[in-house]
């Protein structure tokens, strides 16, 4: 009570110094004498007025909160994925998850961001950004969850997962994770980035399936991953374009002491445009374009097998480059023109070969080969399907070929239903002869992995989108036998 008063009195008494000024003893204040009057109000109210320029002026930088919440409703005939599907194997017919479906209910796909961006200084435009989702890295949820360690042995050969991770938290508690955050300047048709964003490989992620089932589904380039890139566009907003860009990026191997190399040109045609939308981003119109670019990749091996025999006082150490090459294309088969209200079709494709690109599709590394041993004396620290030991025991990269291609039909913007079909497939020439240890064959390696997708979406308000979707997703094993898993998925998106 004592302090109230205090400050109640002092209050008061800063309020008497500014009434008994000169400038509020006059009856009529002018420019000057409103002046002095604001210095005395300042020195008595602690400058209020400066702490608003001070606010005035950091609103030079904008900042915008933008994201979704995401609701999704998921039905497979396996146990074979969780929400995202990836590059990974449908399970074998036999066992309990290749035999038996499940139902999912999730919102761990919901998302938000930051942008802000800052007035031009010197016709310098600069940004950054943060985005984040609920996908954090968490250990899927298991059968076993909770269960002693006896009651899990119970499990074994039921092909059912013993796990300690909960079920109920993991869908309704789920790990926080970063997407993207970079800083980004442009001047002049030059673009400096530096941070995490999509890989300049294969120009993710403008050519991506259009799924409602989470990006991405086999054969998909699909990479997140810090950089540095250097961009030149050269031609007009309004007519034909050439991009030119490189990039240095995270190695895909830790030990490896160069970084992913890369480079892309894309040419595009702003005069020719089309209608696109992704399951989570607003329809826009965009241009005609063709893309090509390749990804580096060095890889290291120390490896204690000579001849096909282990010598521990021997090792043979192998230095490779991975090299693949993506092209891309994004094709308005039915034009749009900016500001119609009409239906427009596009078709988007994708091809890409090479080797030792694993990582770029979302972990694709036929994983029955679950990767080289990562401690001493081998010393790989690979992924798992980046390599494997040829019959001579000769570090090996994995071959990938894929391909993909997607047609959208976009109704007129005043009835907003989207509708889109495609087909995706990953597939390896050479995994079938490769091993993770000498003399050791994996009959659980899968060489050819198979998306085919169609789905309908409808925006019900510029914020509300409902969307319905069939998937069928197959896994061709090195040993002749495939696995099949249908899946339909419903889901709903408030975008703000």
């Amino acid at each position: 009570m004592k302090r109230f008063w205090l400050l109640a009195l002092l209050m008061a008494g800063s309020l008497m110094v500014a009434l008994s000024s000169s400038a509020f003893a006059k009856g009529d204040v002018t420019s000057d004498d409103s002046s002095d009057a604001m210095e005395d109000v300042n020195s008595a109210l602690g400058s209020l007025s400066g702490r608003v320029g001070d606010v005035e002026k950091k609103q030079a930088l904008e900042i915008e909160i933008h994201g979704f919440a995401e609701t999704d409703a998921i039905g497979d005939d396996t146990q074979s994925f969780l929400e995202t599907v990836g590059n990974g194997a449908v399970k074998r017919a036999g066992q309990y998850v290749g035999d038996n479906g499940w139902t999912q209910f999730s919102l761990r796909n919901s998302r938000l961001s930051f942008l802000a961006k800052a007035a031009d200084i010197d016709g310098w435009k600069t940004k950054g950004y943060i985005e984040a989702d609920f996908l954090g890295y968490d250990p899927g949820p298991g059968y076993g969850a909770g269960l002693s360690a006896a009651a899990a042995a119970t499990l074994t050969g039921t092909g059912q997962v013993a796990s300690a991770n909960n079920e109920y938290k993991f869908y309704t508690q789920p790990t926080f994770r970063l997407r993207h955050a970079y800083l980004d300047a442009q001047k002049d048709g030059w673009e400096f980035m530096a941070g995490q964003w999509w890989t300049l490989y294969g120009w993710n992620m403008d050519y991506v399936l259009a799924t409602v089932s989470l990006q991405p589904v086999m054969g998909t380039l699909y990479e997140r991953t810090p950089q540095l890139r250097v961009m030149k566009t050269l031609g007009l907003s309004s007519g034909p374009q050439v991009q030119l860009a490189v990039d240095a990026e995270k190695s895909q191997q830790l030990i490896s002491e160069m970084p992913d190399l890369n480079w892309g040109v894309r040419f595009i045609m702003n005069d020719w445009k089309g209608r696109f939308a992704y399951a989570t981003g607003a329809a826009g119109l965009r241009p005609l374009s063709l893309g090509f670019s390749q990804t580096n990749r060095n890889y290291v091996w120390a490896n204690n097998v000579v001849n096909g025999v282990v010598d521990s006082g021997d090792f043979n150490y192998s230095n490779e480059w991975g090299s693949a090459l993506a092209v891309d294309a994004f094709i308005p088969i039915k034009p749009l023109d900016e500001g119609k209200d009409d239906f427009s079709v596009v078709a988007t494709g994708e091809y890409t070969y090479g080797a030792g690109d694993t990582d770029g599709f979302n972990g694709g590394g036929f994983g029955g080969l679950t990767g080289l041993a990562t401690t001493s004396p081998n010393q790989g620290n690979l992924d798992p399907g980046v390599a494997g030991l040829n019959p001579n025991s000769n570090f090996t990269l994995v071959l990938l070929e894929s391909w993909s291609g997607q047609l959208q039909i976009d109704l007129p913007a005043s009835i907003g239903t989207i509708v889109s079909a495609g087909y995706g497939e990953l597939f390896s020439p050479n995994i079938g002869g490769l091993t993770k240890t000498p003399g050791f064959k994996s009959t659980a390696a899968f060489n050819d992995d198979t998306a085919m997708f169609a789905n309908v979406m409808q925006d019900c308000t510029p914020n509300i989108r409902l969307a319905l979707e069939y998937d069928r997703f197959q896994t061709h094993y090195c040993d002749g036998q495939s696995a099949v898993d249908h899946r339909v998925q419903f889901s709903t998106w408030y975008r703000f």
